[in-house]
């Protein structure tokens, strides 16, 4: 009798196990459609210049010619902006599947890697010239106040979030 409760518990358990294995798998495959999804949307939805020249007049005070300057400024820095991001996010996304394969080509992770730093590089120096195209028609204190935009949005966000001091940290630990 104890023998056949044990077989009737293992089957329960067994069934239980199987049953929240099949929901998780279903439910990483809805997330990973949504994602797709989500990730096809905002390639087709380009936000508007108008938001950014908008807040460059109200921040620094612009003329209706430089409203107008900038507006074309920005149209272009966007345009060539999204698409090396676009390049660089799946670039990332290449490289993260290529690390999660069972034979990882390594040749080809520091090739993808020399890739991404030459379109960083890239996009650096689109945004250098937008920077340096604004500066041109802004006078002293605009040029102020357009370095302190810029010094604020390179504070938003970074690509990796690092662990902070204090939190958890894994693999090798830091020596300060």
């Amino acid at each position: 009798m104890a023998t056949k409760n044990k077989y009737r518990i293992l089957i329960w358990v067994i069934v239980i196990l199987a049953a929240t294995n099949l929901s998780m798998g279903i439910s990483f495959w809805y997330h990973k459609q949504q994602d797709k999804k989500a990730a096809g949307a905002q390639q087709q939805v380009e936000m508007p210049s108008e938001q950014r020249t908008r807040f460059f007049r109200e921040q620094l005070n612009l003329q209706p010619d430089q409203v107008d300057y900038f507006r074309e400024l920005n149209r272009n820095y966007n345009r060539s902006a999204r698409r090396i991001s676009d390049q660089l996010s799946l670039l990332r996304v290449e490289m993260v599947e290529e690390m999660g394969k069972a034979e990882t080509n390594t040749t080809k992770l520091h090739a993808i890697s020399s890739e991404i730093g030459e379109r960083h590089k890239t996009l650096k120096d689109l945004t250098i010239d937008y920077y340096l195209d604004m500066k041109a028609v802004c006078d002293e204190n605009q040029q102020e106040k357009l370095k302190e935009i810029f010094l604020s949005m390179t504070k938003l966000k970074e690509d990796v979030s690092l662990p902070q001091r204090g939190g958890r940290r894994f693999g090798r630990q830091n020596r300060e």
